[in-house]
């Protein structure tokens, strides 16, 4: 394609400088052969939301197993306020045990269910977080946590109003 040809049909000049080197490209050169995805630098902005969404929900399990190995640990110690501390870091970190009768309906299928709810509740929780910090253009683990915190109040408000209705139809409270 000849420039002096485009000007002749009066398009604009950068334009036809456009037309002009896409006619003298070769063929092979039309085909992208780059990546579809932008380039991920290492600790960049594109990697910390990548980040974040993969592994905020495998966080947020991993915080409550850990409150919940704590609470089984002091649990397991001799003394009433360690027992009282342990009883309350476990009912924290497996919220929705109340809600199939624990401490009051004992066995091994209902532990089972309460922990795996809970489990996965706290997966929800912490995938729900990741997805709205990362709607943000800069993402860091803060926002993540600045995220689930409410939502894991939420989750820790329930369960103790459930143990609170639970002592209450049972007349313990």
């Amino acid at each position: 394609m000849n420039v002096n040809a485009i000007h002749a049909t009066r398009v604009s000049f950068p334009l036809a400088l456009r037309l002009a080197s896409y006619a003298c490209r070769v063929p092979s050169e039309d085909i992208d052969t780059r990546r579809a995805t932008p380039r991920v630098v290492p600790d960049g902005i594109i990697a910390n939301r990548m980040l974040v969404r993969q592994r905020g929900a495998v966080t947020a399990v991993g915080l409550a197993a850990s409150i919940a190995l704590v609470g089984a640990v002091l649990l397991a110690l001799p003394g009433s306020l360690t027992g009282i501390v342990g009883f309350l870091l476990l009912m924290a970190a497996l919220p929705t045990l109340p809600m199939f009768g624990v401490p009051a309906v004992a066995g091994g299928a209902i532990y089972l269910l309460g922990v795996l709810s809970s489990l996965g509740a706290w997966l929800a929780l912490g995938h729900v977080a990741a997805l709205r910090a990362s709607k943000r253009a800069v993402v860091d683990w803060t926002d993540w946590r600045r995220e689930f915190v409410p939502l894991a109040l939420g989750l820790l408000l329930g369960g103790v109003l459930a143990l609170i209705i639970g002592g209450l139809v049972l007349g313990a409270l």
